[in-house]
Parts: C-alpha cells; sequence; structure tokens
C-alpha cells in the first residue's frame, strides 16, 4: 500500500509532536512510561515553591510538584499537587516538608517517612512543613555580606576623595620616579655585568689579583708560620719578663729625678745654688778671662815665667 504525500507529512507532524512533548516533560522530570499516583499537601507559605520542582525521599528524586493553587476558602492557604512513583513506598504519616536545594534560592519537597507501615494512597494528603534552617544557617552570612559590602563602599568613596586631580597628578609622577629608578636600575645591572665579565671586567681583574695575592701567601706559608713563631716567642719573653717591676723602679726613678728637678728649682743644694745665683758664672766668667790674658803674656814673655840655666848663672 503506498502512502500518500499528505498521510507521509501528517506522520512526521504527529511524530515530531510527540517527539516534542515527551521532550519537554522528559526535561520537567516528568516519566510518561512510568506509574505515579497523586497526593497533596497544604501550605501557609510555600517559600518560593514553583511547579517543576523535585519531589525527593532520601535524597533520590522520587517525584515533582505537579500544581500549586490556593484553596477556596479564602483563608491564602496553597494546596501542593505531587505526583509520586508508586513503586517508592511512602507512609501515610510522611511528612511533606519544603526545603532548600541549593544556595541560589531553589526549593524542593523533600519526604520524611513516617512510622505507619501503611503506603499513602491516591488522593491522600500528607502533613506538610516548612524547612527554615538554611535560611537562619544563611542569615548572618548575608548579614556579614551586607557589611562587607558596606565597608567596602565607604573604602571606594574615601578612595574616590582621596584620588582627586592633585592626588592623581602625584601618583603620575611617582609612577614616573619610578620608571627612571627602574631605568638606572637597569645601568647599575648592565655595568655590574660589564664588571663581572671574564678576562675583561674590573671585577674579574680584582678576583685575578687576589687569586696572585693568595697564591704567593701560599707559596710563602713558611716564611710567614716562621716570622709567627719569632713574634710568639717574643710575646713570650715578654711574658716572662717581670715588666711589672721594671715599671715600678722607672716611676721610683722619674719620682726621684722629678724631686730633684724640684729642689733645684727651688735653689736647695749646690746644684741649686749654681741655678739660682749667676755669681759663680761671673767668677767663672772672670777667672776665664784672667787665665786667657795669663797665657797671651806666658806666650810673649816665656823667661818671665820659667828660668833655666846650665852653669849656674843668676837669674835676673
Amino acid at each position: 500500500m503506498k502512502l500518500s504525500k499528505e498521510v507521509k507529512v501528517g506522520l512526521v507532524v504527529t511524530s515530531a509532536i510527540a517527539a516534542l512533548i515527551w521532550g519537554i516533560n522528559y526535561l520537567k522530570g516528568s516519566e510518561l512510561f512510568s506509574g505515579s499516583r497523586t497526593i497533596y499537601a497544604v501550605y501557609e507559605n510555600i517559600d518560593g515553591l514553583v511547579t517543576s520542582n523535585q519531589v525527593i525521599l532520601n535524597g533520590y528524586k522520587v517525584g515533582q510538584v505537579q500544581r500549586l493553587q490556593f484553596i477556596d476558602d479564602q483563608s491564602g492557604r496553597i494546596v501542593a499537587t505531587y505526583r509520586v512513583r508508586k513503586d517508592v513506598f511512602v507512609s501515610r504519616n510522611s511528612v511533606a516538608r519544603i526545603v532548600s536545594s541549593d544556595l541560589l534560592g531553589g526549593k524542593a519537597v523533600e519526604l520524611i517517612l513516617g512510622d505507619d507501615p501503611q503506603s499513602v494512597a491516591e488522593g491522600d494528603t500528607l502533613p506538610s512543613e516548612l524547612d527554615s534552617g538554611l535560611a537562619q544557617q544563611f542569615g548572618p552570612v548575608k548579614d556579614k555580606a551586607e557589611n562587607l559590602i558596606e565597608s567596602l563602599d565607604t573604602v571606594a568613596n574615601a578612595l574616590h576623595m582621596l584620588l582627586d586631580e592633585k592626588s592623581r597628578q602625584n601618583l603620575s609622577a611617582s609612577f614616573h620616579h619610578l620608571a627612571r629608578v627602574m631605568a638606572n636600575l637597569d645601568r647599575v645591572t648592565n655595568s655590574l655585568d660589564h664588571m663581572m665579565a671574564p678576562g675583561t671586567g674590573s671585577l674579574s681583574r680584582t678576583i685575578g689579583h687576589m687569586e696572585t695575592v693568595t697564591a704567593g701567601l701560599e707559596q710563602n706559608n713558611e716564611r710567614i708560620q716562621g716570622a709567627i713563631s719569632h713574634v710568639a716567642m717574643i710575646s713570650d719573653t715578654l711574658a716572662d719578663a717581670d715588666l711589672g717591676a721594671t715599671v715600678r723602679n722607672l716611676n721610683s726613678t722619674l719620682a726621684e729625678l722629678s724631686a730633684l728637678l724640684e729642689s733645684v728649682n727651688a735653689g736647695e743644694g749646690s746644684l741649686g745654688m749654681m741655678a739660682k745665683d749667676d755669681s759663680l758664672y761671673r767668677n767663672l766668667t772672670a777667672t776665664t778671662a784672667d787665665l786667657d790674658a795669663l797665657l797671651v803674656d806666658m806666650k810673649k814673655n816665656p823667661k818671665r815665667y820659667v828660668h833655666f840655666s846650665l852653669f849656674g848663672k843668676k837669674n835676673k
């Protein structure tokens, strides 16, 4: 049997619509080919719960939120309709608790199993509960975050006030000076590289000279050791000598010499009289002059002072 083009198009469109519906329900988390049952729960506040949110049991997804609507009694309460898998046991006194599923505010319904051995039936209403523990837990964190944001805003305002036109100019000048310092540092680094260049740098030559001096010291090590030994012998000799007694004798001699000089300055004794009285100097000067005159006269008239006769003549 040959199908017409219209039939083929209809089959393709129907298949596409069915695939679209299945895809939408798959993304929502619905399971079209598995059995489920409908249960209800009534809340005073659903805290942001929306349709298609998960229904979990011990952390495992067992259903989803199908519908949310107000009750007609004008109380403001909301009845939530859940689709839960039939193959999962849920006791009749289980609690449907709205909890936070993530830190971004997502919600989920967690089934807290009770002790009733009978399973919930189609259309039963479970006790409800709203979990505010996560909000209370992150409440202080939220307050701290708000305080931190306020502090950052205050700091930003302070920085805005500090970074006026003059401050920005000073900051720009500081960066300019910093660039100059970095350039100078680069030149210094290049100079150091040139100084440390092998064979040609001054530092390299200095190290070479130091190595030469070190080699000379090594070659004259025996002489240096001998000189150190002689110095040690002299030190031992000085240590063995009674330098204390010598210094005491020297001090005593200096004291006596000082006393003698004091007595001479005071005119005491022969030296003091000679130092203080100039008559001796005048007498010595006069005597020296007389002696000089006598010597001159003796040279001129020696016969006047010396008489010698071989035959005994009388002296005139």
